[in-house]
């Protein structure tokens, strides 16, 4: 664990102001700094929040039409597989096949991190069904503690994944990317929170994800809706992105106020 030696901290020099005068001077400079960036702040912050509510508002206004006028079915309808990872503990390896678990699944992006993960052998990976090996085209929906979250499988990479993950393969004339965000949508969401069972942590069995009521649309339907879609995602992540560079920027302000401030320059 790095460590820093206290005799090391005792030798660092530092600013201080003369006078007790010049020292009030900087503190009301600093404070009156500081209220003005905290309210700047919690604005941006407000800001982002809202463009992913402007989102979820378009995502369910999309899908009450479809609920309308399409005819209502099971999920398993139109999936060809629903199904989860594996329920038995898979052996890990130094080389192989990433083996995706749900902290590798992020939430506010909906896409997985490869970053963290452990690998399986090949020989395990080749052993599993078909079904419990994501395509591309497959929509992944986590099902347990965190649960709710879909994740468009794009690509060609290999991996497997554990049971708190389930996997939705869509039939020929249901577009992927529909699915995702039928998937994202609050009615979805809704029937998953009521029917998610536990304590310590929710979740959504295979049944109740197979049986989740859901619209049918015409594939016609189905990309326009994810073409609106498409565009109000483009949208709100432009957004989120630039007052995420806001809030970044005020905190490279403050921080800039108190070098000044304790090194004379202010």
């Amino acid at each position: 664990v790095p460590t820093l030696n206290r005799n090391d901290v005792h030798g660092v020099p530092v600013f201080v102001p003369e006078s007790p005068e010049e020292q009030q001077r900087i503190v009301a400079i600093l404070d009156e700094a500081f209220a003005g960036i905290a309210t700047a702040r919690a604005a941006a912050e407000q800001n982002r929040q809202n463009a992913r509510a402007l989102f979820e508002s378009h995502l369910q206004s999309v899908f009450s039409h479809a609920w309308q006028t399409g005819t209502v079915v099971s999920l398993s309808d139109l999936a060809t597989d629903i199904t989860d990872g594996d329920h038995m503990p898979p052996p890990k390896s130094e080389t192989g096949v990433p083996f995706i678990t749900i902290g590798n699944i992020q939430k506010d992006t909906r896409q997985i991190d490869f970053s963290d993960t452990f690998k399986v052998p090949r020989e395990y990976f080749d052993g599993l069904k078909a079904n419990k090996k994501p395509q591309a085209g497959d929509v992944l929906y986590t099902v347990t503690g965190s649960f709710g979250i879909p994740v468009l499988v794009e690509g060609s990479e290999e991996f497997c994944f554990q049971r708190h993950i389930g996997l939705v393969r869509p039939k020929a004339d249901i577009s992927s990317n529909w699915l995702f965000y039928l998937l994202m949508s609050p009615q979805v969401f809704k029937q998953a929170n009521d029917g998610a069972t536990g304590t310590a942590q929710k979740t959504v069995s295979l049944k109740l994800l197979r049986g989740f009521q859901v619209p049918r649309v015409t594939p016609e339907q189905q990309l326009a809706d994810v073409a609106t879609l498409d565009a109000l995602t483009v949208e709100t992540q432009n957004l989120e992105a630039l007052y995420q560079r806001k809030l970044e920027a005020l905190d490279e302000l403050k921080h800039s106020l108190l070098h000044q401030a304790f090194s004379g320059a202010l």
